[in-house]
């Protein structure tokens, strides 16, 4: 199947006789597909240039008609203009264009004027509309492919909220993203106001208030330093540019397969203008695969099943915790109304199962799915971002609570500023609480600390801790020191530790960055950072590796 795009300026009759052409043909051939492009006369000569440009297309004059194979995908082929579309219409099909000279002009009139007409009702509708900018990012993704109509479906922000939607991605993925957006205009949701195509990070988040990033760096063969390093180099420039063009209030959900909590904590310590409860990271796809597993345990619909945590980190170390977890819809022998509810772990009633099997089909529910796929399971990922997005716009459903990872302030234990996966209830106001009522067992508290170790690891290799200082042999002279050392003040002993840190890994041959290469390289002031055990967050030095820019505040 094959779609064709007439793309012309208004006024030329050539477009006027290749578009009633195309209409033939579209009537007469039901698997032909026909797009349009119309420019005013302004408009023109710009777009083509930037088109060709992007294709490698030579051509000069109105119409650009060329070809796109719809269902294998790649690069569109060129056609040409009038005389190559009519030539390929009859080679093709056996169906030629009679119009005459007169009657094109004709028509390339009544073209311009309808045009003119549109562009003046279009632009005093956009006038009354204040549509909700959202962007996403990595926009070649299936999983932004699949987000697309529940977006403009008005399920995520509501049916009275029209939207513009912005696809960024790099400047090979245009014709891809062209593509995209055709479709999406091609759903007719009367909620889309737009769909623009972007490769320049700045003018993708300018005005936004959504922001979705998908972006996933492939690990590899990379170690784990190289990669965290890499995401970290790539989210504090989002959270920079983030901070200068988008809206003040703006909503930044990040998902993908990385160190999803790692980023949300970079971005809100490099961007501290942004409201840190406005930066979260995804939980609720390890939380639906736990779901599904259980549902398929009970023989229950996967959305009877609620109130299931995910604590720590989704994509590294993190705890399923089934304490509070509910079934609904379970045919048992006591029955009730469809609030009425059970304990899952007093209808699985295994606890070694549940210690065991659950958690190795909880982890391999992924890699099982595309295996039966035979590619990628983007779907469930996409509706894991769009469901978040919802309750956080509108709020969750009265009395469940669901997984998210927030900035810490302390919550059972967590180190404060740490992004942790919390179970949360949302609020229509776009507020999300996290629930703090939830009695842990020591098992429990144990998990969860394995869970915070886990994400500190990764924070770590931005920030290592220093080293503390070899303690002296006790005498009359050290006693000295020790007097002299308490007077000195807290911020110069900790510049001491700095130092000594500095001279340490520079004997072993590390590559450690200077204060001022640092701030260098950044563009920003580096705070003297505070010990762990007296701030409760991970103490900042720098370890720049080669010439990968590293954060500073």
């Amino acid at each position: 199947m094959a779609k064709f795009v007439i793309a012309g300026q208004a006024d030329c009759p050539y477009y006027a006789r290749a578009e009633l052409l195309g209409d033939k043909l579209a009537i007469n051939l039901p698997d032909f597909k026909l797009h349009k492009i119309v420019k005013t006369q302004d408009e023109w000569q710009s777009w083509l240039v930037q088109t060709c440009q992007t294709r490698g297309w030579r051509h000069e004059k109105s119409p650009l008609i060329w070809r796109e194979l719809i269902d294998r995908g790649g690069k569109g082929v060129l056609i040409g203009g009038a005389n190559e579309f009519q030539e390929y219409a009859q080679g093709y099909y056996g169906i030629e264009s009679s119009l005459m000279s007169d009657n094109m002009q004709k028509i390339a009139a009544e073209n311009e004027k309808c045009k003119s007409e549109i562009d003046q009702i279009t632009a005093a509708f956009k006038a009354q509309s204040q549509p909700v900018h959202v962007c996403i990012t990595n926009a070649s993704s299936n999983i932004c492919y699949n987000m697309i109509d529940s977006l403009c479906r008005g399920d995520i922000f509501g049916g009275d909220t029209e939207l513009i939607i912005h696809l960024l991605d790099t400047p090979e993925k245009e014709e891809y993203l062209n593509g995209v957006k055709m479709e999406a205009e091609d759903l007719a949701r009367g909620l889309l106001r737009g769909v623009v195509v972007e490769n320049e990070v700045e003018s993708a988040f300018r005005g936004c208030s959504y922001i979705v990033l998908l972006d996933d760096i492939q690990k590899g063969e990379k170690s784990k330093e190289e990669w965290i390093k890499e995401n970290c180099v790539l989210f504090i420039n989002y959270a920079k540019t983030i901070a200068a063009v988008a809206d003040p209030s703006v909503k930044v959900l990040i998902a993908g397969f990385g160190p999803v909590n790692f980023n949300a904590y970079m971005m809100i310590r490099i961007a501290p203008t942004i409201p840190r409860q406005n930066i979260v990271a995804l939980s609720r796809l390890v939380e639906n695969h736990a779901k599904s597993v259980i549902g398929e345990r009970l023989k229950v619909n996967t959305s009877g099943v609620v109130d299931m945590i995910v604590w720590g980190n989704p994509n590294g170390g993190h705890f399923i915790d089934l304490s509070r977890c509910r079934v609904h819809g379970y045919d048992g022998a006591i029955v009730g109304p469809d609030s009425f509810s059970l304990s899952s772990l007093e209808m699985v009633y295994d606890k070694k199962w549940l210690e065991t099997e659950f958690l190795d089909l909880v982890k391999t529910k992924k890699s099982r799915t595309e295996e039966a796929l035979n590619h990628t399971a983007t779907l469930s990922i996409a509706t894991a971002v769009n469901s978040t997005l919802k309750h956080w716009c509108q709020g969750s459903p009265s009395g469940q609570m669901f997984s998210l990872g927030v900035c810490s302030e302390g919550w059972y234990g967590v180190p404060q500023d740490l992004v942790f996966s919390f179970p949360v209830t949302f609020h229509p106001k776009g507020n999300w609480n996290v629930v703090q009522d939830i009695e842990l067992f020591a098992e429990v508290n144990a998990k969860l600390l394995e869970a915070v170790k886990d994400i500190e690891s990764e924070i770590e290799v931005i920030y290592p801790r220093p080293k503390p200082p070899t303690p002296e042999p006790a005498d009359a002279n050290n006693s000295a020191l020790q007097t002299a050392d308490k007077t000195e003040g807290a911020e110069q002993r900790l510049e001491t530790i700095v130092e000594e840190k500095k001279e340490t890994t520079s004997d072993e041959g590390e590559k450690t960055a200077t204060d001022g290469e640092a701030s260098a390289s950044a563009g920003e002031a580096t705070d003297t950072p505070k010990p762990a055990e007296e701030s409760g967050e991970v103490t900042q030095t720098e370890d720049d590796k080669g010439e990968e820019q590293l954060p500073t505040e």
